[in-house]
């Protein structure tokens, strides 16, 4: 073997300090690191998670909205519909109504004429 240093003991020895105690250090610090970027890695994955499940929610309830309001415009239709189903109906009894008191007024004079002849031929 060479006593030059290999190109992986070069390397290591840039990245890792030359002292085993600062190397510990080092390595627990990485660890360390770890350990909150995985931690920052699953809370941004639950937020992501709960951002996912409330913009579900949200189209449910936007979906629910655009169906109750398509359900009371239909029940206005049906209100307006039967409303004009009711004046028509008035409108209609009120028509039969003067047809019957004309009806009446003139069966009234026929049988007043009627008593008239009865009379005149009883005499």
């Amino acid at each position: 073997m060479s006593s030059s240093p290999s190109c992986w003991e070069s390397i290591t020895s840039a990245v890792l300090p030359a002292n085993p105690t600062s190397r510990e250090a080092a390595l627990r610090e990485q660890l360390l690191e770890r350990e909150a970027a995985a931690s920052q890695r699953a809370a941004v994955q639950r937020l992501t998670e709960r951002a996912d499940a409330l913009q579900r929610r949200i189209d449910d309830v936007v979906r629910e909205t655009a169906a109750a309001q398509e359900a009371a415009s239909s029940a206005e239709r049906r209100q307006r519909e039967a409303e004009d189903q009711r004046r028509i109906a008035v409108r209609t009894y009120e028509m039969h109504e003067e047809k019957l008191r004309v009806l009446a007024k003139e069966l009234k004079v026929k049988e007043g004429r009627f008593r008239v002849l009865d009379a005149i031929l009883t005499s």
